[in-house]
């Protein structure tokens, strides 16, 4: 007999509760507000059977385009081959959670904003925020008068 490929094949992990979190949902599940236009996670919750996306799609971030009575509509880019297609799903709202992804991206962008708004009122010669991760570090000079030289002790072997 050959190996079965279903739908919810290789997923004794991906879709199995966390430990002491089995049994119904609670009900701020349902109370989360979701807008077109937003990011959100998809988490599979395998305790709800309706609405369960596809194995492929736990763990990826999608933006919504579409609010229902029962689901909610998610764009997602998938990889197939050298290219990438881009995927309507239909989720339930017990398999999503709100992306905090964003957040980070917001923060840097606000920063880097601050920064060239400061900038423009004093220029600086060879100003870039390409690849910047920090701000940018003040000048030190390392000395190297007080470097110690450390040998090893020789191996013995005490008996």
């Amino acid at each position: 007999m050959t190996r079965s490929n279903g739908k919810r094949s290789n997923t004794r992990n991906n879709h199995s509760r966390p430990f002491r979190r089995h049994g119904s949902e609670h009900t701020s599940t349902y109370l989360q507000n979701f807008k077109v236009g937003d990011y959100a996670d998809i988490i599979i919750n395998s305790s709800i059977h309706k609405g369960l996306p596809f194995k492929y799609y736990h763990g990826k971030t999608g933006k919504i385009f579409n609010i229902s009575k029962s689901s909610i509509g998610i764009k997602i880019e998938k990889t197939v081959g050298n290219r990438k297609i881009l995927k309507k799903i239909s989720v339930r709202v017990e398999h999503l959670k709100k992306s905090k992804s964003i957040i980070g991206f917001s923060e840097k962008k606000a920063a880097k904003d601050r920064i060239r708004y400061e900038e423009k009122s004093q220029p600086r010669k060879n100003f870039h925020l390409r690849g910047m991760t920090g701000f940018p570090l003040e000048k030190h000079s390392v000395s190297f008068e007080n470097i110690k030289t450390v040998t090893p002790e020789p191996y013995c072997m005490i008996i």
